[in-house]
């Protein structure tokens, strides 16, 4: 059992990949506030990565399972049939969220102005 998903990060380098076993249900918004987060270093790749990484695996930092970093799509994803359910695109500023067989785009700065942010 657990709520298994995938969330790739796609840089001018390729994609990582990180897993979550638990936390499927939200990491949608927690692709939210990480790309928030990384504001400062949206075209600063390593950083941005880096920091998004960060962010979406914040509540398991010191365990010994939870969440899982790969550089293919080889995890579960109970949201969109073993593909990545959720796709931070570096490169052109976007955030695509598939759930329940519906696509949602964002511009990274539309979720910055949905926050009320500056």
């Amino acid at each position: 059992m657990g709520d298994r998903a995938m969330a790739e990060i796609k840089t001018e380098g390729g994609s990582l990949f990180v897993y979550t076993h638990w936390g499927g249900y939200t990491l949608p918004e927690s692709a939210k506030q990480a790309i928030i987060s990384a504001r400062p270093r949206w075209t600063d790749y390593p950083y941005a990565t880096r920091i998004i990484v960060d962010q979406l695996t914040k509540e398991g930092r010191d365990g010994e399972t939870g969440f899982g970093l790969l550089l293919n799509d080889g995890a579960e994803d109970e949201y969109n049939n073993d593909k990545p359910s959720v796709i931070i695109d570096l490169l052109n500023q976007e955030l695509t969220i598939f759930r329940k067989g519906n696509k949602e785009s964002f511009r990274f700065d539309e979720l910055v102005a949905q926050r009320g942010m500056p």
